[in-house]
């Protein structure tokens, strides 16, 4: 049960991106060689241009300090996004059992809460929480976890979540358990706070 950094990639691709591009999977080698054994990579559900790659660092290994056979692994993960700037969030789990469910899930969801300045996690804390838990009782929910981006200075929370369907989680989004956290977090949203979706392909090694 070695703790890991999970690390969320998103990049707005171009209209002729191909998941089977020779380049994104060099990439996908590359990392596989330093180590990591799971990574999961898809298109997102809602804006198809949009790419998730997601790696499961292991502790050896400082996502911000890997470089690569080729010393240069950061430029060529930048150059997958067309402004060449793609969002990198780095969460902390303590072991890969914690988000399987949701990434080998049906539909993976990533609930990205941007917190603003004025707002602390640490006073929220039980609020953010019970978010992800009362999940628990939602038909067609898998499992998963959350936690805070350790490059984001307190600023965001990661919810990685599994689903049968989206079909579950709409029917999920009207109940009132879900109102009950969410409308105690909405006066402490920053613009960016959203549900991305995508059904992702599970790549071991």
């Amino acid at each position: 049960m070695n703790p890991l950094i999970l690390e969320y990639l998103q990049f707005t691709v171009s209209k002729t991106f191909s998941l089977h591009s020779l380049a994104f999977a060099s990439l996908r080698q590359t990392v596989s060689k330093a180590g990591v054994k799971e990574q999961y990579y898809g298109l997102t559900d809602d804006e198809s241009m949009h790419l998730l790659w997601v790696i499961e660092w292991p502790k050896e290994i400082n996502p911000t300090e890997f470089k690569g056979d080729s010393g240069n692994f950061r430029q060529n993960v930048n150059a997958l996004d067309v402004a060449s700037k793609p969002t990198s969030w780095l969460v902390p789990f303590r072991f890969a059992e914690e988000v399987r469910p949701a990434l080998t899930a049906p539909i993976s969801e990533f609930a990205l809460i941007y917190l603003k300045e004025t707002s602390k996690p640490e006073s929220m804390s039980e609020t953010l929480h019970k978010t992800f838990t009362d999940c628990y009782y939602a038909k067609g929910f898998t499992g998963g976890n959350w936690g805070i981006a350790s490059n984001s200075n307190d600023r965001v929370c990661v919810y990685v979540l599994g689903w049968e369907s989206r079909a579950a989680h709409s029917e999920y989004a009207k109940s009132d358990l879900f109102a009950l956290e969410i409308n105690k977090l909405l006066p402490h949203y920053a613009p960016g706070s959203k549900g991305i979706f995508s059904k992702l392909t599970q790549e071991c090694s």
